[in-house]
């Protein structure tokens, strides 16, 4: 099987989109996990920050979701830096068991982040 490593993002302004991850953690979990002992990596990502007077999600509520499911956590404005997604990638390399490896592919994960970062930006000027 695999290496699989996830990142679950949400919207701090949509509840919904948060109140579906821990459904979504477990199954990912069970589908991951149920062959073998080693734990998925998982990082969950609130987006939008920028946002801020639209927030419906607190940071606490995010941290706290994390930790109750043993999930890496961070909140970002993908439309407004691709910083944020480094840390993201990055944080999501840490939690891989082979991170050694992981992180001598710097370049490509700055490849990835620039991608991610122009979907995310994308998904908010075209969202209705």
């Amino acid at each position: 099987m695999g290496n699989h490593s996830f990142v679950l993002v949400y919207s701090i302004c949509d509840r919904a989109s948060f109140n579906i991850l821990p459904l979504k953690i477990q199954f990912i979990k069970a589908a991951k996990e149920g062959q073998s002992q080693e734990k998925v990596p998982i990082v969950i990502v609130g987006n939008k920050r920028d946002l801020h007077h639209q927030r419906v999600v607190s940071s606490e509520e995010g941290r706290l979701l994390a930790l109750s499911l043993d999930c890496g956590f961070y909140e970002v404005s993908a439309a407004e830096a691709y910083h944020g997604a480094l840390m993201v990638f990055h944080g999501l390399a840490k939690r891989i068991p082979d991170t050694k490896l992981a992180l001598k592919k710097g370049t490509g994960i700055r490849g990835i982040v620039k991608t991610m970062s122009a979907v995310f930006a994308r998904k908010r000027t075209d969202s209705l």
